[in-house]
């Protein structure tokens, strides 16, 4: 062995002294790298997916509703508040506080990972500021839906539609082995815990605020279709609610018949009949089927539209009818089809997230956002009674734009989970 040894020094000399004659350069190997794994510089940047045009359709939703915002109150602004673009000027800020949210939830390594887990707590600080409106909330125009903090109005239920959305896709996960158990006493006692968690808020809403009662309870309802096998119950749901449509205005003229009265009640009244009951709340449906019906195929043009000086708070709920009025059938396909662009956007990132609570994150925005836009125009042609539900993205509110934005941060926080080749 000593042999062996001398005669391997001995060439390894030889060698050396050959590569000093000759100039030849050897390069050393890296010490730090002993098992011959690659330089970190070398190490290829994990690509991260990026939906772009998801992203530039949100942002021209967002401008498009501030154009829409200043051509529906302008005139109402500037006499009330003498200021043109009083609510134009809210709006553009709550948006940017949006857009900060927005970009600050998406940019969170695996955020949405933090909200599932802290999903019971998000739930439960919802249901207690919706509680707690009924206390101390601010009563405008006849409804109390607002908490006033230090000079800001927030509303509390625009914010339980996240909430909702975050736990129910904590617990469809948490309970799936149950919910699709062969076993009906099991999967039907899930759903009613499920139903239980969607009962406390709705309640709490349903009060003061009708419109968004409907759409948290159907944001559950559809997400909890969605993740069981058991649908017995939710065809129950479906066939009662179009038994309800079919027979409500039978049954509301012979309430009213009997006597009954009410605020409520007189919006289903107008929604009956709203020539008729004009002068008791009807005059802004009438004007709004007089904005859409004047519209015609192009438009009046951007501006030009006259119904906004008879329609009240056209830059809310209504601002559809000033849409269709002033960029025609043509606008109003247009900005569904982006609206339809960006679900399908969304379904997209459904289909490649291998997370089963990421999916349905973003299965409850689609649904929120669906239901919202159907509702909106629902309400604006005189499907639905008018309960005050605005046009996603467009129609002013702050807690409202702020909400969706928050909602469009987690979807794209969940998009950066796929894995790019």
């Amino acid at each position: 062995m000593s042999d062996d040894k001398k005669n391997k020094k001995s060439t390894n000399r030889e060698l050396i002294k050959k590569v000093k004659k000759e100039n030849i350069k050897v390069e050393r190997p890296d010490k730090k790298n002993k098992y011959n794994k690659p330089n970190k510089e070398n190490k290829q940047k994990k690509k991260v997916y990026h939906d772009y045009s998801l992203v530039f359709a949100i942002f021209f939703l967002i401008v498009f509703g501030l154009i829409m915002i200043y051509s529906a109150s302008f005139h109402y602004a500037d006499k009330t508040f003498k200021d043109a673009a009083y609510f134009v000027r809210k709006q553009f800020i709550y948006s940017m506080i949006g857009i900060v949210l927005m970009l600050i939830i998406a940019y969170i390594p695996k955020g949405y990972v933090y909200l599932i887990k802290l999903s019971y707590v998000i739930y439960g600080a919802s249901v207690f500021f919706v509680g707690l409106v009924l206390v101390l909330g601010r009563v405008t125009k006849g409804s109390k839906r607002w908490l006033n903090f230090r000079g800001v109005n927030v509303q509390p239920s625009e914010f339980a539609k996240i909430a909702i959305i975050i736990l129910f896709s904590y617990l469809i996960v948490k309970y799936k082995k149950d919910l699709y158990s062969n076993d009906k006493k099991v999967a039907n006692f899930k759903l009613f815990i499920l139903f239980l968690y969607a009962f406390f808020p709705t309640i709490l809403v349903v009060i003061e605020n009708l419109s968004t009662a409907i759409i948290i309870f159907m944001i559950a309802f559809c997400m909890s279709f969605l993740g069981t096998s058991m649908k017995k119950w939710h065809a129950i749901g479906v066939a009662s609610m179009l038994g309800l449509m079919l027979f409500t205005k039978k049954f509301i003229k012979l309430i009213y018949g009997i006597g009954f009265r009410g605020y409520r009640f007189q919006r289903l009244l107008v929604w009956i009949e709203p020539e008729k009951y004009s002068r008791d709340g009807g005059y802004q449906v009438v004007q709004g089927f007089y904005s859409i019906g004047s519209g015609g195929l192009f438009g009046k043009g951007l501006g030009q539209g006259l119904q906004k000086f008879f329609l009240p708070e056209s830059q809310n709920d209504m601002i559809f009818a000033i849409i269709v009025e002033e960029l025609g059938l043509f606008g109003a396909l247009i900005l569904l089809s982006l609206f339809t662009f960006i679900i399908i956007r969304m379904m997209k990132i459904v289909s490649e997230v291998r997370s089963s609570e990421g999916r349905y994150l973003v299965i409850g925005v689609i649904i929120h956002i669906s239901l919202q836009v159907i509702m909106n125009i629902a309400v604006v042609t005189g499907v639905l009674p008018n309960t005050g539900v605005s046009f996603p993205f467009i129609s002013y509110g702050g807690s409202s734009i702020v909400a969706l934005l928050i909602e469009m941060g987690i979807v794209l926080n969940v998009a950066r989970t796929i894995k790019v080749d």
